[in-house]
């Protein structure tokens, strides 16, 4: 059975009255129907929030994807858009311990997630032998005090060549710096 292909956007910008109508406006004119949306307003910024997933009446979905982000500029909204067919790529980083990894990974393999692993980032070698046996490429890349600035852009260097859209921190047992996380500016879940 193959499931129909549906749109998913993220849009964010200042609050203003009719956010939701217009988007929802701009769906129900090219005959699309929402089958998901939420939104929300922090209200110490003002800004807007919105989630909104639907299933498109047919056509080059494409040039729906382009044209709903050139939609959602002219209202002031920054818009990503993505098909919910796409399986985004994450890369894992992990230290020493291997619980979070080997779970991570299991729960890959089962189909529990909507992307996939494509490789292990850590600054240790304790994981090479394991992450070849879930078939995932292993980057050493270690990580002192005086290394870290260079360890990072390394890490950056390995995600880009990887094509990685995401990073897990399975016990990674480093922190992060302000300079990796701004640069590399992706979803970064621990």
């Amino acid at each position: 059975m193959n499931t129909p292909v549906t749109l998913v956007a993220l849009l964010h910008g200042p609050d203003q009255p009719g956010i939701v109508a217009k988007t929802s406006g701009w769906i129900f004119g090219r005959q699309g129907n929402i089958l998901h949306a939420d939104q929300h307003r922090d209200m110490e910024t003002g800004e807007f929030f919105q989630r909104i997933e639907w299933a498109p009446a047919g056509g080059d979905i494409d040039v729906e994807m382009r044209e709903f982000g050139v939609f959602a500029a002219s209202l002031g909204m920054a818009a990503k858009v993505a098909r919910s067919s796409h399986r985004p790529k994450g890369a894992l980083f992990v230290s020493k311990a291997d619980h979070c990894f080997h779970d991570l990974l299991l729960r890959g393999q089962a189909g529990d997630f909507a992307g996939d692993f494509t490789c292990v980032i850590s600054n240790h070698t304790d994981m090479a032998a394991a992450a070849k046996h879930y078939g995932l490429t292993f980057y050493h890349v270690p990580v002192t005090a005086e290394t870290k600035a260079a360890a990072e852009t390394r890490q950056l260097e390995l995600l880009k060549m990887e094509g990685v859209e995401f990073v897990v921190l399975a016990r990674y047992m480093q922190v992060l710096s302000a300079d990796f996380l701004g640069k590399w500016a992706r979803p970064v879940i621990n």
